[in-house]
């Protein structure tokens, strides 16, 4: 009787051909020599990097220059403005200028004692003249315009004096001088008409009156110390 041998597993197949056959030994890509893959440039980087740096560094030397030329044009500039301003002249004195007063019953008139000037506005005046009618006394005040003021009572009072004066027995604030012939005010005006022409001491005497409001008063001015 024939024996058959047969395979242990029943789907077990018979071994066929291998279907990789052996090529040979594997090979790296880029051929048998190629050493390893080489490391990315980085002097690019660097360069790049130092570009960044000296770019800012010239932007901020711009802005500094910039600034300091900012500073230097200001500067110039209120230097020009200084040397531009006419610097103050001092006040030149007059002597003996009469002003004639005519306000009228009750009329207001202001008086200027840096030209001087008769009608000046209120608000630059040295003194304030109100007019009476019959035998009531026209009044005399300091204006805005003043900076201070002495009823001295003395024509001849000179500058010094009148700065004496004026420091040892000023007027009061709203003080009311009643106006008579031979009332003598030393009054040291403000600012000026215009400002450069600066602050005087004003002898200021009065030497007439009318019943009808009228007066006349003569001043001399000298320079402020």
């Amino acid at each position: 009787m024939s024996v058959f041998r047969a395979s242990n597993s029943p789907t077990a197949w018979p071994e066929g051909p291998d279907p990789f056959p052996d090529d040979g030994p594997t090979e790296r890509l880029g051929g048998p020599d190629a050493g390893p893959a080489p490391a990315p440039p980085r002097r690019g980087v660097v360069v790049a990097v130092s570009l960044a740096m000296l770019a800012l560094l010239v932007a901020a030397a711009s802005a500094l220059l910039a600034w300091r030329a900012i500073q230097r044009s200001e500067q110039a500039y209120a230097r020009s403005l200084t040397a531009a301003a006419p610097a103050p002249t001092p006040a030149a004195g007059y002597g003996e200028e009469t002003l004639r007063i005519q306000a009228g019953c009750t009329g207001v008139t202001f008086l200027d004692l840096d030209e001087p000037r008769v009608n000046a506005a209120g608000q630059i005046s040295d003194l304030r003249y109100d007019s009476r009618c019959g035998d009531e006394q026209p009044r005399i005040t300091l204006a805005p315009g003043a900076v201070a003021g002495s009823d001295v009572g003395d024509a001849d009072v000179d500058g010094p004096g009148c700065a004496k004066a004026i420091r040892t027995s000023p007027l009061g604030g709203g003080v009311i001088v009643p106006v008579h012939p031979g009332l003598v005010l030393c009054v040291l005006t403000g600012t000026g008409t215009p400002p450069a022409t600066g602050v005087r001491l004003v002898r200021v005497e009065v030497t007439e009156t009318a019943g009808d409001g009228r007066a006349t008063v003569r001043a001399t001015s000298w320079p402020a110390a």
